[in-house]
Protein backbone atom coordinates (compact mmCIF):
# COMPACT_ATOMS: atom_id res chain seq x y z
CA UNK A 1 0.00 0.00 0.00
CA UNK A 2 1.50 3.69 -0.89
CA UNK A 3 2.44 5.41 2.17
CA UNK A 4 0.99 8.46 0.82
CA UNK A 5 -2.67 6.85 0.69
CA UNK A 6 -1.54 5.02 4.24
CA UNK A 7 -0.49 8.18 5.99
CA UNK A 8 -4.09 9.68 4.38
CA UNK A 9 -6.34 6.85 5.64
CA UNK A 10 -4.71 7.79 9.18
CA UNK A 11 -5.25 11.52 9.14
CA UNK A 12 -8.85 10.69 8.62
CA UNK A 13 -8.87 8.22 11.21
CA UNK A 14 -7.72 11.08 13.98
CA UNK A 15 -10.18 13.31 12.48
CA UNK A 16 -12.87 11.37 13.12
CA UNK A 17 -12.00 10.00 16.51
CA UNK A 18 -12.41 13.71 17.14
CA UNK A 19 -15.68 14.16 15.78
CA UNK A 20 -16.40 11.06 17.94
CA UNK A 21 -15.14 12.18 21.14
CA UNK A 22 -16.97 15.58 20.41
CA UNK A 23 -20.06 13.42 19.81
CA UNK A 24 -19.57 11.74 23.47
CA UNK A 25 -18.70 15.06 24.98
CA UNK A 26 -22.20 16.46 23.90
CA UNK A 27 -24.17 13.64 25.26
CA UNK A 28 -22.43 14.04 28.44
CA UNK A 29 -22.57 18.05 28.46
CA UNK A 30 -26.79 17.72 27.13
CA UNK A 31 -27.37 15.02 29.61
CA UNK A 32 -25.93 17.10 32.59
CA UNK A 33 -27.44 19.76 31.43
CA UNK A 34 -30.92 18.55 32.37
CA UNK A 35 -31.99 16.95 28.48
CA UNK A 36 -33.62 14.15 28.51
CA UNK A 37 -31.26 10.68 26.99
CA UNK A 38 -33.87 9.71 24.97
CA UNK A 39 -33.94 13.03 23.02
CA UNK A 40 -30.29 13.54 22.58
CA UNK A 41 -30.84 10.18 20.95
CA UNK A 42 -33.44 10.83 18.94
CA UNK A 43 -31.78 13.87 17.17
CA UNK A 44 -28.17 12.34 17.41
CA UNK A 45 -29.83 9.93 14.49
CA UNK A 46 -31.92 12.26 12.86
CA UNK A 47 -29.36 14.72 11.96
CA UNK A 48 -27.58 11.66 10.99
CA UNK A 49 -29.35 11.14 8.33
CA UNK A 50 -30.48 13.89 7.28
CA UNK A 51 -26.57 15.41 6.65
CA UNK A 52 -25.77 12.08 4.73
CA UNK A 53 -29.04 12.25 2.63
CA UNK A 54 -27.78 15.50 2.01
CA UNK A 55 -23.91 14.69 1.11
CA UNK A 56 -25.45 11.61 -0.76
CA UNK A 57 -28.57 11.86 -2.55
CA UNK A 58 -26.97 14.56 -4.69
CA UNK A 59 -24.77 12.30 -6.78
CA UNK A 60 -26.09 9.03 -5.78
CA UNK A 61 -29.64 8.91 -5.70
CA UNK A 62 -32.12 6.93 -4.93
CA UNK A 63 -28.96 4.17 -4.65
CA UNK A 64 -27.83 5.16 -1.41
CA UNK A 65 -30.67 3.93 0.15
CA UNK A 66 -30.13 0.49 -2.16
CA UNK A 67 -29.20 -2.36 0.41
CA UNK A 68 -28.59 -5.94 0.12
CA UNK A 69 -29.97 -6.92 3.39
CA UNK A 70 -32.51 -4.64 4.68
CA UNK A 71 -33.02 -6.64 7.60
CA UNK A 72 -29.43 -6.47 8.56
CA UNK A 73 -29.49 -2.71 8.04
CA UNK A 74 -32.43 -2.50 10.80
CA UNK A 75 -31.09 -4.54 13.34
CA UNK A 76 -27.51 -2.14 12.79
CA UNK A 77 -29.53 0.96 13.59
CA UNK A 78 -31.49 -0.66 16.49
CA UNK A 79 -28.24 -1.66 18.24
CA UNK A 80 -26.82 1.88 17.95
CA UNK A 81 -30.20 3.35 19.68
CA UNK A 82 -29.20 0.96 22.38
CA UNK A 83 -25.23 1.98 22.33
CA UNK A 84 -26.39 6.01 22.45
CA UNK A 85 -29.28 5.35 25.01
CA UNK A 86 -27.16 3.58 27.58
CA UNK A 87 -23.74 5.31 26.72
CA UNK A 88 -25.44 8.74 26.85
CA UNK A 89 -27.39 7.72 30.22
CA UNK A 90 -23.72 6.39 31.77
CA UNK A 91 -22.19 9.65 30.55
CA UNK A 92 -24.60 11.79 33.14
CA UNK A 93 -23.00 10.37 35.91
CA UNK A 94 -19.32 9.13 34.80
CA UNK A 95 -15.89 10.81 33.97
CA UNK A 96 -15.74 11.61 30.17
CA UNK A 97 -12.28 9.70 29.92
CA UNK A 98 -13.15 6.61 32.15
CA UNK A 99 -16.33 5.65 30.20
CA UNK A 100 -14.21 5.78 26.98
CA UNK A 101 -11.78 3.99 28.54
CA UNK A 102 -14.48 1.28 29.58
CA UNK A 103 -16.08 1.53 26.16
CA UNK A 104 -12.86 -0.12 24.42
CA UNK A 105 -13.98 -3.67 25.85
CA UNK A 106 -15.50 -3.44 22.34
CA UNK A 107 -13.08 -5.29 20.32
CA UNK A 108 -13.40 -7.84 22.86
CA UNK A 109 -17.00 -8.05 22.54
CA UNK A 110 -16.76 -8.36 18.88
CA UNK A 111 -14.39 -11.23 18.96
CA UNK A 112 -16.47 -13.12 21.33
CA UNK A 113 -19.15 -12.76 18.88
CA UNK A 114 -17.66 -13.16 15.79
CA UNK A 115 -16.42 -16.19 17.24
CA UNK A 116 -19.81 -17.64 18.22
CA UNK A 117 -21.71 -16.00 15.30
CA UNK A 118 -19.26 -15.71 12.10
CA UNK A 119 -17.61 -19.01 12.84
CA UNK A 120 -13.77 -17.21 13.20
CA UNK A 121 -11.23 -18.77 14.98
CA UNK A 122 -9.30 -16.04 17.01
CA UNK A 123 -5.82 -17.84 17.77
CA UNK A 124 -4.19 -18.01 21.84
CA UNK A 125 -2.59 -14.47 20.53
CA UNK A 126 -5.39 -12.76 20.72
CA UNK A 127 -7.25 -14.31 23.34
CA UNK A 128 -4.36 -13.29 25.64
CA UNK A 129 -4.47 -9.55 24.22
CA UNK A 130 -8.35 -9.97 25.25
CA UNK A 131 -7.62 -11.02 28.85
CA UNK A 132 -5.14 -8.28 29.44
CA UNK A 133 -6.72 -5.72 27.89
CA UNK A 134 -10.13 -7.02 29.98
CA UNK A 135 -7.56 -6.33 33.08
CA UNK A 136 -6.62 -2.66 32.47
CA UNK A 137 -10.37 -2.30 32.39
CA UNK A 138 -11.11 -3.92 35.82
CA UNK A 139 -7.99 -1.23 37.01
CA UNK A 140 -9.86 1.33 35.29
CA UNK A 141 -13.39 0.27 37.17
CA UNK A 142 -11.79 -0.66 40.20
CA UNK A 143 -14.75 -3.17 42.32
CA UNK A 144 -15.29 -0.73 44.99
CA UNK A 145 -13.81 2.52 43.82
CA UNK A 146 -15.29 5.97 43.14
CA UNK A 147 -16.65 5.10 40.07
CA UNK A 148 -20.39 4.71 40.23
CA UNK A 149 -21.26 1.02 39.31
CA UNK A 150 -24.33 1.48 37.80
CA UNK A 151 -22.66 3.95 35.31
CA UNK A 152 -19.23 1.35 34.69
CA UNK A 153 -22.50 -1.38 33.86
CA UNK A 154 -24.28 0.84 31.22
CA UNK A 155 -20.93 1.33 29.38
CA UNK A 156 -20.29 -1.86 29.60
CA UNK A 157 -23.71 -2.66 28.45
CA UNK A 158 -23.02 -0.20 25.08
CA UNK A 159 -19.62 -1.70 24.64
CA UNK A 160 -21.82 -5.20 24.52
CA UNK A 161 -24.16 -3.39 22.02
CA UNK A 162 -21.31 -1.96 19.63
CA UNK A 163 -19.66 -5.57 19.72
CA UNK A 164 -22.39 -6.78 18.33
CA UNK A 165 -23.29 -3.62 16.09
CA UNK A 166 -19.70 -4.64 14.59
CA UNK A 167 -20.15 -7.71 14.23
CA UNK A 168 -22.81 -7.16 11.58
CA UNK A 169 -21.27 -4.51 10.06
CA UNK A 170 -18.21 -6.98 9.29
CA UNK A 171 -21.04 -9.57 8.13
CA UNK A 172 -22.42 -6.49 5.42
CA UNK A 173 -19.24 -5.00 4.82
CA UNK A 174 -18.60 -6.94 1.45
CA UNK A 175 -22.56 -6.59 0.26
CA UNK A 176 -22.38 -2.72 0.45
CA UNK A 177 -20.79 0.59 0.33
CA UNK A 178 -19.27 2.63 3.23
CA UNK A 179 -21.92 5.47 2.97
CA UNK A 180 -25.02 2.97 2.54
CA UNK A 181 -23.78 1.39 6.09
CA UNK A 182 -23.46 5.01 7.38
CA UNK A 183 -26.51 6.17 6.07
CA UNK A 184 -28.94 3.46 7.51
CA UNK A 185 -27.17 3.58 10.56
CA UNK A 186 -28.86 7.22 11.22
CA UNK A 187 -32.11 5.89 9.35
CA UNK A 188 -32.80 3.46 11.31
CA UNK A 189 -31.79 4.80 14.68
CA UNK A 190 -33.93 7.74 13.53
CA UNK A 191 -37.04 5.45 12.34
CA UNK A 192 -36.71 3.75 15.86
CA UNK A 193 -36.65 6.64 18.24
CA UNK A 194 -39.42 8.50 16.18
CA UNK A 195 -41.79 5.31 16.46
CA UNK A 196 -40.93 5.90 20.00
CA UNK A 197 -41.68 8.85 20.83
CA UNK A 198 -45.00 8.21 23.01
CA UNK A 199 -42.87 6.35 25.18
CA UNK A 200 -40.36 8.48 25.75
CA UNK A 201 -41.50 11.92 25.30
CA UNK A 202 -41.97 14.15 28.36
CA UNK A 203 -44.16 17.62 27.59
CA UNK A 204 -42.28 20.55 28.39
CA UNK A 205 -39.05 19.04 28.33
CA UNK A 206 -37.38 22.24 25.83
CA UNK A 207 -39.15 24.95 27.37
CA UNK A 208 -36.74 24.87 30.58
CA UNK A 209 -35.12 28.22 31.08
CA UNK A 210 -32.20 26.60 32.16
CA UNK A 211 -31.16 26.01 28.35
CA UNK A 212 -28.58 28.46 26.75
CA UNK A 213 -28.25 29.35 23.49
CA UNK A 214 -24.87 27.16 23.81
CA UNK A 215 -26.81 24.33 24.55
CA UNK A 216 -29.32 24.39 21.55
CA UNK A 217 -26.50 25.00 19.52
CA UNK A 218 -24.75 21.56 20.60
CA UNK A 219 -27.94 19.87 20.54
CA UNK A 220 -28.53 20.46 17.21
CA UNK A 221 -24.69 19.64 15.93
CA UNK A 222 -25.01 16.62 17.79
CA UNK A 223 -26.14 14.38 14.41
CA UNK A 224 -23.59 16.37 12.54
CA UNK A 225 -20.69 15.62 14.43
CA UNK A 226 -22.09 11.84 14.68
CA UNK A 227 -22.48 11.32 10.78
CA UNK A 228 -19.14 13.45 10.44
CA UNK A 229 -17.22 11.08 12.33
CA UNK A 230 -18.65 7.53 11.13
CA UNK A 231 -18.19 8.87 7.33
CA UNK A 232 -14.40 9.67 8.07
CA UNK A 233 -13.96 6.32 10.12
CA UNK A 234 -15.68 4.31 6.94
CA UNK A 235 -13.25 6.22 4.49
CA UNK A 236 -10.41 5.70 6.22
CA UNK A 237 -10.88 2.19 6.64
CA UNK A 238 -11.60 1.96 2.95
CA UNK A 239 -8.01 3.50 2.18
CA UNK A 240 -5.91 1.36 4.52
CA UNK A 241 -6.68 -2.16 5.88
CA UNK A 242 -8.16 -2.66 9.88
CA UNK A 243 -4.53 -3.94 10.94
CA UNK A 244 -2.57 -0.35 10.57
CA UNK A 245 -5.34 1.69 12.12
CA UNK A 246 -6.48 0.07 15.30
CA UNK A 247 -3.90 0.79 17.05
CA UNK A 248 -5.21 4.38 16.28
CA UNK A 249 -8.29 4.16 17.99
CA UNK A 250 -6.73 4.31 21.09
CA UNK A 251 -6.01 7.95 20.61
CA UNK A 252 -9.52 8.34 21.41
CA UNK A 253 -8.44 7.83 25.36
CA UNK A 254 -6.20 11.05 25.21
CA UNK A 255 -8.85 12.84 23.30
CA UNK A 256 -10.88 12.43 26.05
CA UNK A 257 -8.54 13.19 28.99
CA UNK A 258 -7.82 16.43 27.18
CA UNK A 259 -11.25 17.10 26.58
CA UNK A 260 -12.95 16.04 29.70
CA UNK A 261 -10.29 18.08 31.95
CA UNK A 262 -11.49 21.16 29.23
CA UNK A 263 -15.28 20.81 29.34
CA UNK A 264 -15.64 19.30 32.79
CA UNK A 265 -12.84 20.16 35.13
CA UNK A 266 -12.75 15.79 35.39
CA UNK A 267 -9.49 13.89 34.89
CA UNK A 268 -8.51 10.63 35.98
CA UNK A 269 -6.01 9.27 38.88
CA UNK A 270 -2.66 7.70 38.22
CA UNK A 271 -4.51 4.28 38.62
CA UNK A 272 -7.13 4.96 35.83
CA UNK A 273 -4.04 6.28 33.67
CA UNK A 274 -2.03 2.48 34.17
CA UNK A 275 -5.66 1.11 33.36
CA UNK A 276 -5.45 3.10 30.48
CA UNK A 277 -2.22 2.44 29.20
CA UNK A 278 -2.70 -1.65 29.74
CA UNK A 279 -5.75 -1.38 27.50
CA UNK A 280 -3.80 0.96 24.62
CA UNK A 281 -1.31 -1.94 25.04
CA UNK A 282 -3.29 -4.82 25.13
CA UNK A 283 -3.35 -4.84 20.94
CA UNK A 284 0.49 -4.81 20.58
CA UNK A 285 0.98 -8.27 22.57
CA UNK A 286 -0.43 -9.92 19.52
CA UNK A 287 2.77 -8.85 17.85
CA UNK A 288 5.05 -10.73 20.29
CA UNK A 289 3.81 -13.65 18.72
CA UNK A 290 4.20 -12.94 15.77
CA UNK A 291 7.55 -14.68 13.13
CA UNK A 292 10.19 -11.89 13.18
CA UNK A 293 10.24 -11.63 9.29
CA UNK A 294 5.77 -10.82 9.67
CA UNK A 295 7.01 -7.83 12.06
CA UNK A 296 8.36 -5.32 9.39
Amino acid sequence: MPRTSERRAIGLMLCALCFLILLDASGKWLGMRGFPVAAITWWRYLGHMLLVLALFLPTRGMAVLRTTSLKRQALRGAFMVLISLLYFAALREMPLAQATAIFFTTPMMTTLFATVFLRERPGLAIWMSIVVGFAGVLIVIRPGGDLPLTGSLLVLGAAAGNGAYQTLTRAQALADPPEVQVLYAGLAGAAVMTLAIPLWWEPGWWASPAFSAFDWLVFALIGVVGALGHLLLARAFSLAPASRLSPWTYSQMLLSIALGWAAFGTAPDAVALIGMAVIALSPHIIWLFKKPDLRR
